[in-house]
């Protein structure tokens, strides 16, 4: 296959699809908190709105990539930037080009409020990946920051629906879903520790170490569960927090195992993605295709299973 498609792949998947999906999520949770109804289709220039905000989560993946390189070589897995043989300097024109749609996109179709979120959280993915703040390398910030995000991402898809963010209710509304975002992250550099920890970055796990990040993890989680009931009477983020509470007491009990660090935000995960879509059915086969490709594009291009990332001895020898 011809060099620069190739590159051209390689960059749509450096932008790491598989997690902008979530963005889309906490979108479709800002909408059934407008509508506050189930099972709501939006029109098409509204799902392009959202698809044009998510590419500001697209540009900020690809800045974390490239401030985390060094620290990516140590840590495990399969870090696409680093392992993939892509050229930073195009790796700094993808996150621009994304970057400038999110921003340019929702202007040119008159809805200036959705440029002004992309602009911010482009602005607060380069405070989380980039000195001097290097708020990813903070311990409270990361998570905070992951959290600030996923409330842009909620504010987006209320705006889309028609709610104004001068509102108090978006704030209340939001609440439940930025504890939950907190917990997920919080729980998601447990398996970097290590690495982290080689390089200098003073993230919560680091600081406070495994155990203690997972109790502050939970109980951020917990709290969750009161602000959904009282804040803004929402049953889906009330569901969320308390399927996913169960899943932290395996890692309390035997941290020695990795399956119940990785337990944690991957049920929470999946969870979370499965009640956006009850709010926007749309989000289930876009979330299904996204991963679908991702799956086929580690195999065939990299010779690796995704999502573990291990090298797939039947894939040995796939053209790169």
């Amino acid at each position: 296959m011809n060099k620069k498609i190739l590159l051209a792949i390689d960059l749509l998947f450096l932008t790491r699809p598989v997690v902008i999906a979530p963005v889309w999520g906490f979108g479709a949770f800002g909408v059934y908190c407008v509508n506050k109804g189930l099972f709501t289709q939006l029109e098409l220039p509204q799902y392009l709105l959202m698809f044009l905000y998510s590419l500001s989560a697209a540009s900020a993946y690809v800045f974390n990539q490239i401030a985390d390189y060094e620290v990516d070589k140590r840590n495990g897995g399969f870090p696409l930037l680093v392992r993939g043989d892509i050229p930073i300097g195009a790796a700094w024109a993808c996150s621009a080009a994304c970057g400038l749609a999110s921003i340019a996109g929702p202007l040119l179709m008159g809805h200036w409020l959705i440029s002004v979120l992309s602009l911010t959280a482009i602005t607060a993915g380069c405070l989380y990946s980039f000195k001097p703040f290097s708020l990813s390398g903070r311990p409270v910030f990361d998570f905070l920051t992951n959290a600030f995000e996923a409330f842009l991402a909620f504010s987006a898809g209320w705006a889309i629906a028609g709610g104004g963010l001068s509102s108090p209710l978006l704030y209340a509304s939001a609440l439940p879903y930025f504890l939950l975002m907190c917990a997920g992250s919080i729980g998601s550099t447990l398996p970097d520790m290590a690495g982290d920890g080689e390089c200098g970055k003073a993230t919560t796990a680091v600081t406070f170490g495994g155990r203690a990040a997972h109790r502050i993890a939970l109980g951020l989680l917990i709290i969750a569960i009161p602000a959904s009931i009282f804040l803004s009477n929402d049953f889906l983020a009330l569901s969320c927090a308390l399927i996913a509470v169960p899943t932290y007491i395996p890692f309390l009990i035997s941290s020695s195992k990795p399956a119940y660090m990785e337990l944690t935000y991957k049920v929470g995960g999946s969870i979370t993605m499965i009640a956006a879509s009850l709010a926007v059915p749309m989000l289930l086969p876009a979330g299904i295709t996204v991963f679908l490709m991702t799956r086929v594009y580690f195999r065939m291009r990299h010779g690796v299973s995704y999502p573990s990332l291990k090298p797939n001895n039947a894939s040995r020898g796939a053209p790169r």
